[in-house]
């Protein structure tokens, strides 16, 4: 079905729906404590005219909703255990057909011979169909930014690379307030260091998304949730922070709201210095055919970044069904690393017959500018909405790296001219995306959801090589190469969810079609492509009863090689490390099963099997002919992933609550051609992760976590145990407006990478040891009203193809 056939249906059943809509009443809200937290209350309403009591119903996770109530003047009740009271009166009349309300709750203080209790969102929480991290509660990610926290989540763990895996898989499509980032895994990287952990109110992970979502993802998708600020006047945040490990780090930022009947206004900034020290330490040997190179590289680099992050939006409220609102975001980051190795060359690691000393500074710039126009239409009480996004984004990047190598013999003189060259390698990105969304609900347990997406992106990547040839920089037309991209997928999908007396079911079909055209300008090489595929999904829950739940999903998903792993130019690390792009990329296809079980929506059992196609993977091969190692990406043939999770929370007294989870993976990876091998690689490991918070007073905690990652193999890389320990305590002042926190990173120093190589005939160790250690404080203070108003989600239409810009 062509996009603008389906626009086209949608757009009439929208409507023939306003015109059908329900001349009924609907009340709805959140409740929440003073910092923020959902409340379970009652609800009782009452009619003002002859004090009759016409509804009542139970808040869960601390929403409700009445509905089909008709003309009148009523009193609403809210009660809860611990709170104080709310009484509001209410009037529905043909005019104000729907309102939208949410309550605070102010707590009644016990002091329980000197126990305090302090009602408090646990800092994981699991459901059958997703995890979630509430940040803006954790202490210890304070400070951090968003990379870090995620390597946090349970079943997570991110590499020396930046490149974020899910239980043993890499490919995760993450979303930033549910809209793609369009960017390959090292600029995405980039993007998530520059974002602090003090913008981030939570993190969501779906291993099986609905169709809803766009398809890519063969992991899962993670939803990256910023901080909103929905109350009505005027109100705010500021924050500052200071960290030390071996280097200086600070962030500041501030963030607003003024909102009234008509309109809301919301904004933010946020600043980042920071410096990191990272240290690497490769020892390899390469065989000559007489007698073996032994080669030990070494190399101290320290990392300057300094980030800002801004955000501008309204939201104008047309009449109590419909909103219109606008959105500009980016950021401008630059900063500049001072890189210094050495490699000793010998017959063996002890004897160096001759040395390479590197002094490689380097400087950056990344730019990004995203405007968002949406539209969102509550067409009646049942739950029938229309919504449009329009997205347009820009990103902007310059990288720029020295390599002065000076070359000495066994006795330290010099025996050949320094080297000097540079890569520059400036690359500018444009998105543009559409999407409509429509959900339509038969009655209140049958619901259908209809859209339609399309996104165009165009990337071009100039890499530049240059020599210093007398004091003057000269292009190398060889080792020099222009790249540009150009991709446009189009996408319809339908979903279909209804309720029965005991179980829920999910089923949706997604089709994507795309068509992209990598040129290589300088090679002359372009690759056209043009396929259509289909991506069913499917998930039901069963409750067994009132406590125990059962769930199974299906999903067939699907992972585009990123913009940089297409493009064939070569990048340099040093003189004997480099990494090149494959413009001959396929895509990978997962199909993935999944089953779990809930007690008491506290202990969480998931086990899950999943098969891949055409894996996409980062491997790291040798060059004998030259002596170097090179990275590079590859399409091998099958992976096979089994997953075993369990996660509880668990009271030890009334201060102290502790969360534990056990991940267990088993990964099989087949390939006919790895390095001019057959590969066949399995491996079991395991990752333990414990969180333990502690209520030392009504405005004073703390928090303990900790992870253990057992040995395990990705791709042609064997990766050692790692390990890591951190600790927080948070004081509130002046009736919680002020908070102050104090977070310990990695107390026992041990987060270290170390590699070796998973494939026969290649011989290397490698460490890799970033700034960890560190001690953070940072101050935030809230000012402004506290009333609340109902936020607004929005759903960007090009989280997709930024998540593909690395």
């Amino acid at each position: 079905m062509k996009p603008f056939t389906l626009f086209l249906i949608l757009f009439l059943l929208f409507q023939f729906s306003l015109k059908a809509q329900e001349h009924t009443g609907k009340i709805s809200g959140i409740l929440t404590d003073e910092i923020g937290n959902p409340i379970a209350a009652t609800i009782i309403l009452i009619s003002i005219t002859d004090t009759s009591f016409r509804k009542m119903t139970v808040a869960t996770e601390g929403k409700f909703s009445l509905k089909n109530l008709k003309s009148g003047k009523y009193q609403m009740m809210l009660r809860a255990v611990g709170y104080k009271d709310i009484i509001e009166n209410i009037e529905i009349n043909p005019s104000r057909l729907l309102v939208s309300k949410d309550f605070i709750l102010v707590s009644i203080s016990n002091n329980l011979g000197s126990v305090y209790i302090a009602a408090k969102k646990p800092l994981i929480e699991r459901f059958n169909d997703k995890v979630i991290m509430n940040v803006e509660n954790s202490i210890i990610s304070t400070g951090n930014n968003a990379l870090e926290i995620l390597a946090k989540i349970p079943g997570v763990s991110v590499n020396q690379d930046g490149i974020i895996s899910v239980l043993g898989k890499s490919g995760v499509h993450v979303l930033i307030d549910g809209k793609s980032t369009y960017l390959s895994a090292a600029q995405l990287a980039t993007r998530l260091k520059s974002l602090s952990g003090n913008e981030l109110k939570s993190i969501e992970l779906m291993t099986s998304p609905s169709a809803r979502y766009d398809a890519s993802g063969n992991a899962g998708i993670i939803n990256i949730k910023l901080k909103k600020n929905s109350s009505l006047g005027t109100n705010g945040n500021i924050n500052l922070g200071f960290g030390y490990g071996k280097n200086p780090k600070s962030d500041a930022g501030i963030s607003f709201n003024h909102s009234n009947k008509n309109f809301n206004i919301f904004g933010s900034y946020a600043n980042q210095n920071n410096q990191y020290q990272e240290d690497l330490n490769i020892t390899r040997i390469s065989p000559d055919g007489i007698s073996d190179l032994y080669f030990h590289q070494y190399n101290t680099q320290i990392r300057s970044s300094h980030n800002n992050n801004y955000k501008l939006g309204l939201d104008y409220f047309i009449n109590e069904r419909n909103t219109i609102g606008f959105l500009t975001s980016g950021y401008f980051n630059h900063g500049h690393d001072s890189s210094n190795g050495k490699t000793n060359i010998g017959k063996n690691f002890m004897e160096t017959d001759s040395s390479i000393v590197a002094d490689n500074p380097s400087t950056s710039k990344y730019r990004n500018q995203a405007y968002n126009i949406n539209y969102k239409s509550v067409i009646d009480t049942l739950g029938q909405e229309f919504t449009i996004d329009l997205d347009y984004a820009e990103y902007q990047n310059e990288e720029c790296t020295v390599y002065n190598n000076y070359f000495s013999d066994v006795n330290g003189n010099q025996y050949k001219s320094p080297l000097t060259f540079r890569n520059l390698t400036p690359s500018h990105i444009k998105i543009r995306a559409a999407k409509i969304d429509y959900s339509l609900p038969l009655n209140p347990k049958t619901k259908f959801d209809f859209g339609i997406k399309s996104s165009w992106v165009v990337t071009d990547n100039d890499f530049r090589f240059e020599n210093q040839v007398a004091s003057h920089w000269q292009n190398d037309q060889s080792r020099s190469n222009q790249f540009i991209y150009d991709e446009n997928i189009n996408a319809v999908y339908v979903n279909f969810k209804h309720e029965f007396k005991s179980t829920g079911i999910e089923l949706g079909l997604r089709a994507e079609q795309t068509n992209s055209e990598g040129n290589s300008i300088s090679e002359q090489k372009v690759a056209k492509r043009s396929y259509l595929d289909f991506f069913p999904s499917i998930s039901i829950n069963h409750s067994v009863s009132e406590n125990n739940q059962l769930g199974f999903s299906y999903s067939r998903r699907i992972d585009r090689p990123d913009y940089k792993s297409l493009n064939p130019f070569v990048y340099f690390v040093d003189l004997y490390t480099f990494s090149q792009g494959n413009p001959f990329l396929n895509p990978q296809y997962t199909n993935a099963f999944a089953f779990s079980y809930n007690y008491k929506k506290k202990l969480n059992i998931s086990l899950g099997y999943s098969i891949t196609d055409n894996l996409i993977m980062d491997v790291l091969l040798p060059d004998n002919a030259k002596k170097t190692l090179y990275q590079t990406v590859q399409n091998l043939d099958k992976q096979f992933s089994y997953h075993l999770t369990i996660g509880a929370p668990t009271t030890i007294t009334q201060f102290w609550n502790m969360d534990n989870t056990v991940t267990t993976t088993y990964n099989q990876i087949k390939s006919a051609n790895l390095g001019g091998t057959d590969y066949n690689r399995k491996k079991a490991n395991f990752t333990l992760n414990s969180s333990h918070s502690f209520t030392l007073s009504p405005s004073a905690a703390a928090e303990l976590s900790g992870e253990f990652t057992s040995a395990q193999i990705y791709g042609s890389y064997a990766i050692k145990p790692y390990y890591g320990l951190d600790f927080g305590l948070k004081k509130s002042f002046l009736a919680k407006k002020l908070q102050m926190k104090f977070a310990f990173n990695d107390i026992l120093n041990s987060r270290k990478t170390r590699i070796s190589s998973a494939l026969s005939g290649l011989n290397y160790n490698l460490s890799q040891k970033q700034e960890s250690r560190i001690f953070r404080l940072s101050l935030n203070y809230a000012f402004g009203s506290n009333s609340t108003r109902a936020t607004r989600e929005r759903e960007k239409s090009v989280a997709d193809e930024e998540n593909r810009i690395k």
